[in-house]
C-alpha cells in the first residue's frame, strides 16, 4: 500500500483572477446566518469564484439538490474550458493562515489516499475520523462529487507532533520558496499566504507525516466521507490498473499540527429552534448524573428562551457528556418538534439565542492535548463535538485538483 499523504498537481487561478472573490469559506459554516451567505453572494457576483462551485448548507432546504449539483459541475467544467487555472506540478503547498486573533496557523496542502481512510469507529487505520458523521449531510456532497471534474479542499487533518518538528520549521525557509498567493480573505476572515513546497523539505515533511501512527480528520469529516463514498462507487467500474492511479482515489487536504500555538480546539455548540416544553428539566430528570447548577464535572451553560442557566454532568468523560446531551436532544426534537443546529463560536450562539423559542447550549471544552489519546482509547467523538477555531477561521476553498 502506498503513502497516505502525497504530492499532487494542484490548480490555482491565474494572476488575472480576483483572489478575494475566488476564495470563500467552507459550505458548512454559518448555517443559521443566511445574511452571511447573502453578503458573500453579493460580493462575488458573476466573478470566477469557488462560491459558484459549492452548495452552502444554509440553502439546502431551498434548492433542488440534483439541479444544484448539475449546475455546480457545469461551472467547474466551464472554468476548465476557460483556461483560468495554472498548474503547480507534483508539489505540496505550505500555507500560513493569519487568523482573526493575529496568530499564524501553518499547514501543508497535499493529497491523501482515500483507500487508506476509514471512518468506522473501531478502525485501526492510521487515517481516521475524529467524530461520528451526520448521515443527512452526505447526500448533497456525494451528488456533487459524483460528477465533479474538480475538487476543492476544506478538510483539515491533525497530526500529533508535540516537538513541532514537522510543519513549523518549514516557515523558517519560506522566504526562499516560490510565493503562490498572498491576499486577505473576505468578510474579515483573516489573511492567507501559500508557497510551493518541493524538494528535500517536502520529502522530509511527507515522510514524517506518513510514519505517524494516527492522523485525524479535524475539520471536514463529512466532505472527506463524501469523497470516499464517491470513490467507492466509482472504483467498482475500473480495472485494477485504473484504480491504482485514478485521480478520484485521492483528495486534497491541509495538514496541521494539533500542538501548534495557533490551533485552538473549539467546542461546537447546539441550539434548538422552536423549542417546546421543559427540555432542561426533562434532561436532568432522565439522567441521575446531571445536576442543576455548576458543580464537579462538565458544566454546560445554556440560554433557555432568554433565561440563562447551567447544569453539570458528573462522572463522565467530555465525550460521554456530549454524547448524553446529543442523544437526548435528538430524541426530544423527534418527539416534541423543533430543529437542531450546530454553531461555531460563542458570540454567534449568543446572537442566535435571542430568537424567540430557542434554547442554546454552550458545550464543554475538549483539551487538545488529550484529543489523540481519547480517540485511541474510546473511538470517535460524537458528531459535531469540536472545531478547529471559530467559524471565521475555518478553511476556505482556494486550491483545486482535477478528479476526472
Amino acid at each position: 500500500m502506498g503513502s497516505i499523504f502525497n504530492k499532487s498537481d494542484i490548480l490555482l487561478p491565474k494572476s488575472n483572477i480576483d483572489m478575494e472573490k475566488w476564495t470563500v469559506i467552507a459550505c458548512d459554516q454559518f448555517t443559521s446566518e443566511p445574511d452571511f451567505w447573502d453578503r458573500v453572494q453579493a460580493t462575488v457576483g458573476d466573478a470566477p469564484s469557488t462560491f459558484h462551485m459549492i452548495l452552502p448548507e444554509v440553502w439546502l432546504e431551498q434548492v433542488d439538490e440534483d439541479a444544484a449539483a448539475t449546475e455546480i459541475n457545469g461551472t467547474m467544467a466551464a472554468y476548465l474550458r476557460a483556461d483560468i487555472f495554472r498548474t503547480i506540478e507534483h508539489s505540496f503547498i505550505y500555507v500560513e493562515r493569519k487568523l482573526r486573533n493575529g496568530k499564524i496557523r501553518p499547514g501543508i496542502v497535499g493529497a491523501i489516499d482515500l483507500e487508506q481512510y476509514d471512518v468506522r469507529p473501531d478502525t485501526t487505520s492510521a487515517l481516521r475520523a475524529s467524530e461520528r458523521i451526520i448521515a443527512s449531510r452526505l447526500p448533497s456532497r456525494v451528488k456533487i462529487r459524483r460528477g465533479a471534474p474538480l475538487e476543492m479542499p476544506h478538510v483539515l487533518l491533525l497530526i500529533d507532533d508535540p516537538s513541532r518538528a514537522i510543519i513549523e520549521p518549514i516557515g523558517d525557509d519560506a522566504k526562499n520558496m516560490e510565493l503562490l498567493y498572498d491576499f486577505p480573505l473576505m468578510e474579515g476572515c483573516g489573511h492567507i499566504v501559500g508557497y510551493r513546497l518541493t524538494g528535500e523539505a517536502a520529502d522530509r515533511a511527507a515522510g514524517a507525516i506518513n510514519q505517524l501512527a494516527i492522523i485525524l480528520v479535524g475539520d471536514g469529516n463529512h466532505s472527506l466521507v463524501a469523497a470516499k463514498l464517491a470513490w467507492d462507487e466509482q472504483k467498482v467500474t475500473l480495472t485494477g490498473a485504473q484504480r491504482r492511479n485514478h485521480p478520484a482515489r485521492y483528495a486534497l487536504v491541509e495538514v496541521n499540527n494539533v500542538h501548534d500555538d495557533s490551533l485552538e480546539i473549539e467546542p461546537i455548540h447546539r441550539i434548538i429552534f422552536d423549542a417546546t416544553g421543559d427540555l432542561i428539566g426533562a434532561f436532568i430528570a432522565k439522567h441521575p448524573n446531571a445536576l442543576n447548577g455548576e458543580g464537579a464535572g462538565h458544566v454546560i451553560r445554556y440560554i433557555d428562551r432568554g433565561m440563562p442557566g447551567a447544569f453539570t454532568i458528573c462522572d463522565c468523560t467530555v465525550g460521554e457528556t456530549i454524547d448524553l446531551l446529543q442523544e437526548f436532544l435528538d430524541v426530544y426534537v423527534d418527539t416534541h418538534g423543533g430543529t437542531i443546529d450546530y454553531i461555531h463560536g460563542e458570540e454567534n450562539l449568543e446572537t442566535l439565542a435571542q430568537r424567540p423559542g430557542s434554547i442554546a447550549f454552550f458545550m464543554p471544552i475538549i483539551e487538545k492535548s488529550a484529543l489523540f489519546t481519547s480517540v485511541q482509547r474510546g473511538g470517535v467523538f460524537p458528531k459535531k463535538s469540536f472545531s478547529m477555531g471559530e467559524g471565521a477561521d475555518k478553511r476556505h476553498y482556494l486550491e483545486c485538483r482535477t478528479i476526472r
